[in-house]
């Protein structure tokens, strides 16, 4: 057992941890299992095992909530990798990274339309706009920050009728790096290993 405590109550903290997680990683790397600053202890302690899916800390991690984790000299450190909509909703957006990755995809690309809006609406400016998002994708998947991604018109969801609006919809599609939040070994005694002993005799 080891001291851990929902995080709620230093979510400062927490968006401490992301912060330099941010700097010094990338966005979307997720903020569990990183080592929080500035604490010396907490409030309440909790069972916390790395191996024991039933200890009060990975209990808690199944219903969406971040804990503390302290174990075998490794600090005080951040744990759970999921939104408060967990399980609810087991979609991986529910990942905090895929969700702040995503926020960061999204929100970039809508700034950087800036530079095509009230452009005359042509080919040439649809072309422009998906090879712009597509070079800013491309820039994602080379840091890590996405595994793959593309945008593209799909002129299907784009009648005349909403052209002559002045209205232009594209389709993204998109996938951040899950992380790794459980590593499962299948371990074998195997007989056969022994005919190994004696060498070349």
């Amino acid at each position: 057992a080891t001291d851990t405590e929902r995080l709620e109550p230093y979510s400062q903290r927490l968006a401490g941890v992301i912060a330099a997680k941010d700097i010094e990683k990338g966005y979307w790397w997720s903020p569990s299992n990183t080592e929080i600053k500035g604490i010396t202890g907490v409030e309440r302690n909790l069972s916390a095992m790395i191996n024991d899916p039933n200890s009060e800390v990975n209990l808690l991690n199944e219903a969406g909530i971040v804990t503390v984790f302290n174990s075998f000299g490794t600090g005080l450190r951040t744990w759970g990798n999921r939104s408060a909509a967990w399980p609810s909703v087991t979609h991986p957006k529910n990942f905090i990274n895929v969700r702040r990755t995503a926020d960061v995809l999204h929100e970039s690309i809508e700034y950087s339309m800036l530079q095509f809006i009230d452009f005359p609406i042509n080919d040439a400016l649809i072309d422009a706009i998906c090879e712009s998002v597509n070079m800013f994708i491309r820039t994602l998947i080379a840091r890590g920050a996405l595994i793959d991604g593309r945008c593209w018109f799909d002129k299907a969801k784009n009648p005349y009728t909403e052209i002559a609006l002045g209205h232009l919809t594209f389709d993204i599609e998109f996938m951040p790096p899950t992380p790794a939040e459980r590593i499962t070994f299948e371990s074998f005694i195997n007989i056969e290993l022994l005919k190994k002993l004696g060498g070349s005799q």
